[in-house]
This record gives C-alpha cells, structure tokens and sequence, in this order.
C-alpha cells in the first residue's frame, strides 16, 4: 500500500463533443433562496482616475487575471479605440467592480474588458505582465471623430490628450472585505446577469481563497482526467474545475458513509465544502483525494465503456455528451471501491452497462435525477445510490 492510501478516513472527512458538457437543468438552482440584511452588504462607490488604477496595475495591487477570469483581453483593436476615443472625447465609460481585500487591493469582478483596452493602450508592458501576453503596442484603429489620430500610439499623442487619458475619472463600485462569502458570491451573480456573465465556478475561485484551486486545477490536468474525458471539456468556462470539485465534495461525504439534504443548493454545497470542510486540508489529505479521482479516472473507461460519465444511448447511435450528474456520481461509486472490486467490475463491464441501460429506461426516479433540479441534494443522493445498487448487484452475483 502507498503511502498515500494509508491516510485515515478521518484526515479525509474532516475540515480545516461541443463544449463537451451536457447542460444541466437545474430547477431553481442558483436562485437566490434567501434574502440578506442590508447591513452585511459592504459596497462603496469611488471614483478613481486611469493614472491611479494604472499605477495600482504596475505595483500588483490591481488583479487583471484572477483565477475567475479566463476571457481578458479579448476585445479587438478596433473595440478598444473607441474606449479610448471616448476618453478623449471626455464620454464617461461605464462603471466597474471590483473586489477588495484585507491589503485594499483590487481584483476586477466587471470591466475586465474596459481595463484591459486602457491598459493595451497606455502602457502594454503593465499589460503584459499582469496578464502574461505579449502584446506589442496598441495603435488606434477605426475611429469615429479623432480621425487624425488613427495609427497612432500612446507615445505618438499630444501630451494633452495623453493627460487627459490619465485624468479620465472612472466610477468603482468596492465591494469591501467585510461583506460575507456568501453575500459576496451573491453580489457577484447579480453583477453579472448581462454580457457574458460568470458561472458559478468563475465567481467561487475569485471569492473563496485556499489551496483547493491550486489543487482541483491539477487535476484538471491530470492525464487520467483528460483520458476519461476524451479531453472534450475544454475549460475554458471552469467547466473542468466544478466538475472535480463536485467529485471532491461529494467524495468527501461519501467517505462519512452521510448524505447531503434533500433541499441542499449545489452552490451553497460547494461553497461551503470550499469554505469550511477542506479549508484546513494538508497536503497529505488532498493528496488521498488526488489519487482516489485518478483511480476513478482510469477505472471509468474501463467499467462504464463508451458511456462513462454519459446518458445511456446505443452503441450505433451518436454519444451523448458528458452529463455533469453522472461524472460527479460515477466517479464517486468508483472512487469509494477497493482495487480487488474495481477489476471485478471492469470484468464484468458488459453486465454494468446493461443495468445502467435498465436503470436508465425503467427507473424514473434515476432518469429525473439526471433531468430535473440536477445539483440538487436529492438528486445527488438518489444518482449515487442508484450506481452503488448496479455496482453491488454486479459484485454479488
């Protein structure tokens, strides 16, 4: 036995083809299920000029690329000039977000795109280092009324308008360190209805800080994850990241031999598995953690066949894509089996897949829980228990 699989049940419990994904029908999930008091919503409105927040850029106190975003920078040079037309044309841009911590630093919650273009712009080298590019610098393309100023650098201004870039004033709104996780995940989700708003996972990794991001992210990587998945969840949304971190969140419950409530909210779960139970996690715990996901992983192809981690369809007809429920509940079941039950199950494939097909088709309440308010602990719970029945029928017989 490695010295990985001696880590005690209690070190693990306790706490201290497309987009390739399915999309999940999730009732209510994400709904706002309670009101919070006004006194625990911290926000501030401030106005910042471009020069200030630029120096911020330079000396890190301004987060470009926190780990909830993937998508900076994303605008065209033409987009971008007319940002910074309107500047010097004194039209007011439209108002930010961003997070403050305990130090007073920022990280952008909404207007990546806006900073970004200023950034690109005044000084690319900031940019560039905040965000890991390598930009050349911007010249002005398309504009509207400064039409002399097409091609033109930020070095290449008058002084004037260089100055009156730098002095541009815009509007922060500070959502201070004081506001708690939960009211904090909440503001974030209502910021964020319009555009392209962030998913959940997107708002979790900027909001709750800790080693599990460093950790799930790795396993995102993983050669065994990306072999059980065929690499056709391309994270480029966190898709990846949530999908282990209901692995890891559930697989902690399961190793309690507990259930989650019937009502719990996915996002509330994961929020609080990342909050509370893994917080104080040593290396050594999540170490057990990544070695359970990669048997899963190697052991899902094996046993599941075509349909790992999928809604059943027939060998002939066009693969399902990977369903979110059957990932987090496959890799559960299987990361809870011993070695000796997971090479008798891998064996005995042909007979798991045929009463995943019967489960599929003739149990209604497996089918709804793979259709239906499908983050929902009820759901969760009856998905888990379902495969766990094959598995034992299949061990037994």
């Amino acid at each position: 036995m490695s010295a990985t699989e001696e880590v005690t049940l209690e070190e693990i419990t306790s706490g201290g083809e497309g987009a390739g994904l399915e999309a999940e029908k999730q009732g209510t999930e994400g709904a706002i299920l309670y009101p919070f008091a006004p006194e625990d919503i911290d926000v501030i409105t401030q106005s910042r000029t471009i020069d200030l927040l630029l120096t911020r850029l330079r000396e890190g106190e301004l987060d470009l690329s926190p780990d909830f975003q993937r998508r900076g920078n994303l605008w065209t040079i033409p987009r971008k000039s007319g940002l910074i037309e309107s500047a010097l044309l004194r039209i007011p841009i439209p108002s930010l977000y961003v997070s403050e911590d305990k130090n007073g630093d920022y990280t952008v919650v909404d207007g990546l795109q806006r900073l970004c273009a200023i950034a690109h712009f005044v000084d690319h080298a900031a940019l560039n280092k905040a965000v890991k590019a390598q930009l050349d610098p911007m010249r002005l393309e398309e504009l509207e009324s400064l039409t002399e100023y097409n091609t033109k650098s930020y070095a290449e201004l008058p002084r004037k308008l260089q100055r009156r870039i730098l002095e541009t004033e815009l509007t922060l709104h500070v959502i201070r360190p004081a506001t708690p996780p939960k009211v904090r995940f909440n503001i974030f989700s209502r910021i964020n209805r319009g555009g392209l708003p962030l998913t959940a996972q997107e708002i979790r990794n900027a909001i709750y800080p800790g080693q599990w991001r460093d950790t799930v992210k790795g396993m995102s990587q993983s050669k065994e994850f990306l072999a059980a998945t065929n690499n056709k969840i391309k994270g480029e949304r966190m898709e990846d990241l949530e999908l282990i971190l209901r692995f890891a969140a559930h697989y902690r419950l399961a190793r309690m031999n507990e259930q989650r409530p019937s009502d719990d909210n996915l996002d509330d779960f994961l929020n609080d598995f990342v909050e509370k139970h893994s917080a104080g996690w040593t290396d050594k715990r999540w170490a057990v953690v990544e070695f359970a996901f990669a048997r899963a992983m190697s052991a899902a192809p094996k046993i599941f066949g075509y349909m790992a981690f999928r809604k059943y369809s027939e060998p002939s007809a066009p693969r399902k894509p990977i369903n979110r429920g059957l990932f987090e509940t496959e890799a559960v079941a299987l990361a809870c089996r011993s070695e000796a039950e997971l090479k008798e199950l891998a064996k005995s494939s042909k007979t798991v897949q045929q009463l995943f097909k019967k489960h599929f088709h003739n149990n209604l309440s497996f089918s709804n829980a793979l259709l239906y308010a499908t983050g929902r602990g009820s759901a969760a719970n009856t998905r888990l228990k379902t495969i766990n029945a094959i598995f034992d029928e299949v061990l037994g017989a």
